[in-house]
């Protein structure tokens, strides 16, 4: 019995571990300028706690023949008004490449707000500011 109860918690340990490892990596797109489309996906701060803070993770794709550098920030909004704008993030795309998340400058959070805020009527996000230009190589 012991042995039965033992792989009956190690099948749904493993398809828990699936599931969020799907969840992790689903990208929906968000718009497309200038050969380069631009997907998002939202990110728990943290596994612990109801209400965690919320992350915002973009994916770059350079859909363009040429290499693409793009220059963005990101922007929340409450009542359609900027509250929290980033730093200018500058990425180099080859033709065809993709970057996302942390390691590419791709992660943005904002202080107060929550996977619960997300879901608010007042909460929005956009970029504000974006500037694509061709380049000969990534430096």
């Amino acid at each position: 019995m012991k042995t039965h109860n033992l792989i009956i918690l190690i099948f749904g340990m493993l398809m828990f571990a699936s599931t969020v490892s799907v969840a992790q990596v689903e990208y929906h797109e968000y718009d497309t300028t200038d050969d380069i489309l631009i997907e998002y996906r939202w990110q728990r701060g943290s596994f612990l706690g109801r209400n965690p803070d919320a992350i915002l993770n973009l994916k770059m794709t350079n859909l363009s023949d040429e290499t693409l550098e793009v220059v963005f920030t990101a922007g929340f909004y409450k009542d359609h008004q900027l509250f929290f704008e980033s730093e200018e993030q500058r990425i180099c795309l080859a033709s065809g490449e993709s970057q996302r998340g942390g390691r590419a400058g791709l992660r943005f959070k904002a202080e107060n707000i929550k996977m619960d805020t997300i879901e608010e009527e007042w909460f929005s996000w956009d970029i504000p500011f974006i500037e694509v230009t061709p380049v000969v190589h990534c430096e």
